[in-house]
C-alpha cells in the first residue's frame, strides 16, 4: 500500500508550519530559552482556540477533533524544525494519552476536555532517579487517607514539570502502580527546575512529602497509561526529530550553496556532498521509520510494538548523527554560540534518552523479531 499524505494533512502542515514561523520562530524560541522562559503563553492558546492543535487527536466526545496519530505527527515534526518547546509535547502527547487510558474515568474526563481547550497544562511523572521507564524503577509510594492517597518520593526529569497545572504522577499502591493527579500548588509538593543541556525544553524534579492526590482510573492499573503514553510519545518524539534534522539539512545545504572556497562553492566538492547525500538519505529512512509508527499506532494494529520499537531505535541517532554533521560542514562558525547548529545538536542528545535508549529499543525489536519467529515455527 503507498502512504502518502491527504490533502487535509498537507493543509495542516502549511497552517502549522506558517502559525511558527510567525509566531515561534528558532530566533523566538532561542530567545525564551536564553531568558529563562518556559514558553509563550499567548503561542499556546492560539494553537487551541484557532487551530485546535491540543485536541488534535483526542476522540470528539472527549473535547477533541477525533484526528488520527499521523495527524499529530505532522504538527510535531514542524514544531521539531523550529525547536517548539513549552508544555505542548507534555500535555498534549504525554499526559493526554496517558488520560486516555484511564478515559472511564470523570476526572480524566474533565482534564482531557481541559487539555483539548488549551486552559490546562498537565505532565507525565514517572521516571526517578535512575532514569528508567521500567517498573521496578518506581519507588515512589501511595499510601491510603480517607478517599483519597498521600504520596511520597522523588521524580527525576518531569517534562514541563515547573510549569505544569497538572501532575499525573505514577506511585505505588497496595494494588500496585497506579495513575495519581497531584496539585503543584498542594502542601507537599516540590517542585524545581533542572538546568538541562537544552535549554528549549523545560525539565524539574518532583519531590512528594506525603502529598494529597487523587487516583485516576484503576487502582493498580496505572503501567498500563504510562505505557499506553510512551508508545504514543516515541512515535512523536520520532516526528519532532525528523523535523530537526530535516531544517539541519535544509540549513546545511544552504551554507554549502553560499560558501565558498577556492573560488567555487563548498558543495561543488565530492567530500561535501557525500556527507550531504548521507543526511539527505538518513532523513528519508527516519521520516519512513516515525510514519510508518504512526500509522500503526496506537494499538491499531499487530505490528504497532515493532513500529515503535524501529521508529524509537533509529530516529534519535539519525538526528544526532545529523545534527554533528551540521556542525560541521559549517566549518568555523558552526562551533559558535551565535550560530544554532549547536541549539539542534543540544536537542538531539537530550532526546536520546528522553523516553528511553536507542538500544533498549533494539533489544525490544530483537525480542519482538524473535517472537515471530518463534511463533512461525
Amino acid at each position: 500500500m503507498e502512504f502518502v499524505f491527504s490533502p487535509e494533512q498537507e493543509q495542516l502542515r502549511s497552517t502549522v508550519r506558517r502559525l511558527l514561523a510567525e509566531r515561534a520562530p528558532l530566533s523566538r524560541n532561542r530567545e525564551l530559552a536564553e531568558h529563562g522562559q518556559r514558553h509563550d503563553p499567548q503561542v499556546y492558546r492560539d494553537m487551541a482556540e484557532q487551530i485546535g492543535l491540543q485536541g488534535l487527536a483526542l476522540p470528539e466526545d472527549l473535547g477533541g477533533s477525533g484526528g488520527s496519530l499521523v495527524d499529530l505527527a505532522v504538527v510535531c515534526e514542524e514544531q521539531g524544525a523550529v525547536l517548539f518547546g513549552g508544555p505542548f509535547f507534555a500535555t498534549a502527547v504525554l499526559a493526554a494519552h496517558a488520560l486516555l487510558a484511564c478515559a472511564d474515568d470523570p476526572t480524566s474526563q474533565a482534564l482531557l476536555g481541559a487539555v483539548a481547550d488549551g486552559k490546562t497544562t498537565a505532565t507525565l511523572a514517572v521516571v526517578e532517579t535512575d532514569g528508567r521507564w521500567e517498573r521496578d524503577g518506581i519507588a515512589t509510594r501511595a499510601e491510603p487517607l480517607g478517599g483519597d492517597h498521600r504520596l511520597s518520593g522523588m521524580k527525576e526529569l518531569v517534562l514541563d514539570g515547573a510549569g505544569a497545572d497538572v501532575l499525573l504522577v505514577v506511585a505505588r499502591s497496595a494494588a500496585g502502580l497506579s495513575l495519581f493527579r497531584v496539585d503543584p500548588a498542594a502542601p507537599g509538593v516540590q517542585c524545581r527546575p533542572l538546568r538541562t543541556l537544552d535549554g528549549t525544553r523545560a525539565m524539574a524534579r518532583l519531590q512528594l512529602t506525603d502529598a494529597p492526590a487523587r487516583l485516576l482510573g484503576e487502582d493498580g492499573g496505572g503501567w498500563r497509561a504510562v505505557e499506553r503514553a510512551r508508545q504514543v510519545a516515541t512515535v512523536l518524539l520520532a516526528a519532532e526529530q525528523v523535523g530537526g534534522a530535516r531544517q539541519c539539512v535544509e540549513l546545511t545545504a544552504e551554507h554549502a550553496r553560499q560558501r565558498r572556497q577556492f573560488g567555487r562553492p563548498i558543495g561543488s566538492f565530492q567530500a561535501v556532498k557525500h556527507r550531504l547525500a548521507d543526511m539527505a538519505a538518513r532523513l528519508e529512512l527516519a521520516r519512513a521509520a516515525a510514519y510508518w509508527a504512526a500509522w500503526q499506532c496506537p494499538g491499531t494494529s499487530p505490528r504497532c510494538d515493532e513500529a515503535v520499537a524501529v521508529a524509537g531505535s533509529y530516529c534519535g541517532e539519525s538526528f544526532l548523527q545529523t545534527t554533528a554533521d551540521t556542525i560541521q560542514l559549517h566549518g568555523g562558525i558552526g562551533f559558535t554560540w551565535e550560530h544554532d547548529a549547536h541549539l539542534y545538536l543540544r536537542r538531539a542528545r537530550c532526546d536520546l534518552s528522553l523516553l528511553g535508549t536507542p538500544q533498549q529499543r533494539r533489544e525490544r525489536l530483537g525480542e519482538l523479531v524473535g517472537a515471530a519467529e518463534g511463533s512461525a515455527r
